[in-house]
């Protein structure tokens, strides 16, 4: 297939942006800053200046446009978030762009009937319109209740802070209370060895393919994606559908819907082809150098007279806390759930290649900081950027690149770094302290679906009351703790930020051994538990790993959804930890930049993998009653996987996310805080710091999601001025790390060099 107009722009940048500056020795200065300007301009115009866009779903009937929508009104709060959804959307569609997606020819079945009737009225709703036939002219709110019961109503509406399975909506003048029903049918299916019926349901999606020679549509099953091969529907079957109006239709009218899938987003390709182009140029300096990167972390070249503020293991642990966080719990979990155990895999590779990557900004951190009078350092990508590139004659260059990290990366800390950990966490202890009413309502939510079935209207409203009582109870605890929590989380982060890195470093010293050990105890439990089902398992993770199963775009759909995962979590290219290790007591920047190597390699390699393999183990990534009919993902889901295997494993769990998520706050909010210090200078840090506290009382009573969202997006757009520059910086840190290993006297074994006299 050929590639559209935005790969091919992102193969320009990537070509042109990357490998030329690394192997094109014989180009000055000023030539590469021409060749380089060429293929980011060509690559800019083929990226945003065509966008590709998908049609939107419309239902096929026509005379349910005279129904128009009328939501709540926002509060002050949803007012904010609604604009910057607006902003994530613009950023999400060129960092989050995906390229080398393919095309697949899909249908959706629709089956739906409107009932209405006057907004504020008791009265029974009146049909309105429908895709199909109906055969009920109105509903009762009992009758309701029970389609309700069953599944068969599409979401309802909050109002005034009530639940109701109707929505607000306006034909013309008139104002209405609508319920959509969702309806179904048998129809015949043709897949092979089978006779039994296939029951769709409205919103079914069948794939366009083909089998034995003939056209069919196979069912697409609720898990991962995934074909259902026992679900066909025939030409001639899909035919009568449309005939019926039982299709949804695009924009141009047509019922066969082409839709794009897998692909990897440019915010991805972007770290992972750092990440290779690294390894490779440092002849794998992530195996070769290993053990020595070990013997500094134990202290073996620790002197306390070398300039610095704390040893290279505080540095090295307060680096991680910001790295390990909720990302190793829950985004694991979600990588499981979505791309199965062959993300485990590119999990693992995507981990071995950002620890060169992590090697060259560290390495760079600590060369270019700048130590105050008082003994405090500022380092980091704010730093080398600028300078850096300015010993290149790039120093315009390194000037847009350096503010442009600087300020993401304050952004950043408010929210992935502070508001959305907290929010999290708290979330995470609240629902341990909830387990017993959740267990009551799953009981009870059962009991309602078999009374709907039996048609027991009595029964059905007599549980939905309790069901209502609970929810009241646990919004109320809810209501009460996110405060409590705030104050609390607030507080503790304040006496730690206000004392600096010498606290954040002593603070991580203790907290994120503490805290690892705690978790991979969990973890090592259930893998030992079902020790004997782990050969099988890696068996399986290889063979998913490239598995063309129709997954998000086969093998490329696995990979991308593993090498994302590891990607947003050990942060490598992103800039950050460089900020934490250019504090190091040490006059050797590239020892450091050895020490920090070892970060992608604890953080993914190990802690995540720990998380895969429980999940994997336990088959919460494979389980339909946790994931579709509970409804639990992420950090939910692997606490309800460890529940399965040792009941008190929650609250052990519980208080491991709690401390992931604080070590993430406070090293956020020292990289913050260097990054407001460039900006405007020594004497306004305290007010990032108050700012900083408040944002985690914020981030625990407040549910701005978009707002969240977008400093979110800085985190992982910091990853753009940052590797750009270390491509440029790359050949400099060659160069020093051979000058090391000479006066160090025993290089570990290289690559021959005779490789390198053709790279810069």
């Amino acid at each position: 297939m050929p590639l559209s107009r935005h790969e091919l722009a992102v193969s320009a940048l990537a070509v042109g942006g990357g490998f030329p500056i690394l192997f094109r020795l014989q180009s000055t200065g000023s030539e590469l800053m021409s060749r380089w300007h060429w293929w980011t301009g060509m690559a800019l115009i083929m990226l945003l200046g065509c966008p590709e866009w998908q049609p939107a779903i419309r239902a096929a009937d026509p005379s349910l446009e005279k129904l128009i929508a009328q939501p709540a009104p926002l509060s002050v709060t949803e007012r904010i978030d609604q604009q910057f959804a607006r902003v994530v959307d613009v950023i999400e569609g060129v960092m989050f762009r995906r390229l080398f997606q393919t095309e697949r020819s899909s249908i959706i079945y629709s089956h739906q009937a409107d009932y209405v009737r006057d907004r504020g009225t008791t009265g029974p709703f009146v049909f309105y319109s429908s895709t199909a036939p109906v055969t009920d002219s109105s509903l009762t709110d009992q009758q309701v209740l029970l389609l309700s019961a069953r599944g068969e109503l599409a979401p309802g509406q909050t109002i005034d802070g009530q639940s109701q399975p109707f929505r607000h909506m306006r034909a013309e003048e008139r104002l209405l209370e609508v319920v959509t029903v969702r309806r179904g049918e048998e129809l015949p299916n043709v897949a092979a060895d089978t006779t039994t019926p296939l029951k769709v349901m409205d919103g079914a999606r069948f794939v366009q393919t083909t089998r034995d020679g003939k056209t069919v549509y196979v069912l697409v099953g609720p898990m991962r994606g995934l074909l259902d091969e026992t679900q066909w529907l025939s030409q001639t079957t899909v035919d009568e559908l449309a005939q019926k109006g039982r299709l949804a239709t695009g924009d141009d009218g047509r019922t066969l819907l082409i839709e794009k899938q897998g692909g990897i987003p440019i915010v991805v390709l972007w770290l992972a082809v750092g990440g290779v182009v690294a390894t490779l140029y440092f002849g794998f300096l992530n195996i070769r150098a290993f053990p020595h990167a070990i013997a500094c972390v134990g202290g073996k070249y620790d002197d306390p007279r070398e300039p610095g503020e704390v040893n290279h293991f505080q540095a090295l642990s307060s680096a991680l806390s910001g790295t390990v966080g909720l990302g190793n719990i829950a985004g694991v979990t979600i990588a499981m759930t979505s791309g199965g155990p062959g993300a485990f895999f590119w999990m693992m590779m995507s981990g071995f290649l950002g620890m060169s990557l992590k090697f060259v900004e560290c390495s760079l951190a600590v060369k270019y900081r700048q130590i105050h009078a008082d003994g405090s350092v500022l380092g980091g990508p704010m730093r080398y950027l600028s300078l850096g590139l300015a010993k290149r004659n790039l120093g315009p260059l390194g000037k847009v690149l350096a503010v442009a990290f600087t300020f993401m990366c304050i952004l950043g800390s408010f929210g992935g770094g502070n508001m959305i950990q907290v929010n999290q966490s708290s979330a995470a202890l609240l629902q341990v302290l909830e387990q017993a009413d959740h267990d009551r309502l799953q009981v009870i939510q059962k009991e309602i679906k078999e009374a709907a079935d039996r048609g027991d209207e009595a029964a059905v409203a007599a549980r939905m009351g309790e069901k209502k009582g609970i929810e009241e109870s646990l919004s109320n605890l809810e209501a009460k703790f996110k405060p409590i929590y705030g104050v609390v989380m607030a507080a503790m982060v304040a006496v730690v930020i206000l004392g600096g890195i010498r606290r954040i470093g002593k603070a991580a010293e203790i907290m994120v051994p503490g805290m690892c050990v705690i978790y991979l105890l969990i973890c090592g439990w259930v893998v030992l538990r079902h020790i004997t089902e782990v050969p099988a398992l890696f068996g399986l993770i290889f063979s998913e790993a490239f598995s063309p199963q129709a997954i998000h775009g086969g093998v490329l759909g696995v990979l991308v959804i593993g090498v994302q995962r590891a990607v947003f979590s050990n942060e490598a290219g992103a800039g950050s930890a460089p900020i934490a290790h250019s504090a190091a007591k040490t006059n050797e920047p590239i020892r450091e930049g050895l020490v920090a190597l070892l970060e992608p390699f604890i953080d993914t390699i190990v802690i995540c993998s720990a998380t895969a393999l429980a999940m994997l183990i336990c088959g919460a990534w494979n389980n339909p009653v946790w994931s579709l009919d509970q409804g639990l993902q992420g950090a939910a889901l692997t606490s309800r996987a460890f529940r399965e295997e040792v009941s008190w494993f929650p609250y052990v769990l519980s208080f491991a996310v709690m401390l992931f998520a604080y070590s993430t706050i406070i090293s956020w909010a020292y990289y913050g805080e260097r990054c407001w210090e460039t900006l405007f200078g020594r004497r306004s840090t305290p007010l990032y710091k108050l700012l900083c506290v408040l944002a985690v009382f914020v981030g625990a009573v407040s549910n701005l999601k978009s707002v969240l969202n977008f400093s979110d997006m800085m985190i992982l757009g910091m990853a753009f001025p940052n590797v750009l520059g270390l491509y440029f910086l790359m050949p400099e840190v060659r160069a020093d790390l051979k000058s090391y290993w000479k006066r160090l006297g025993s290089p570990p074994p290289s690559p021959d060099d005779s490789a390198e006299s053709t790279a810069v």
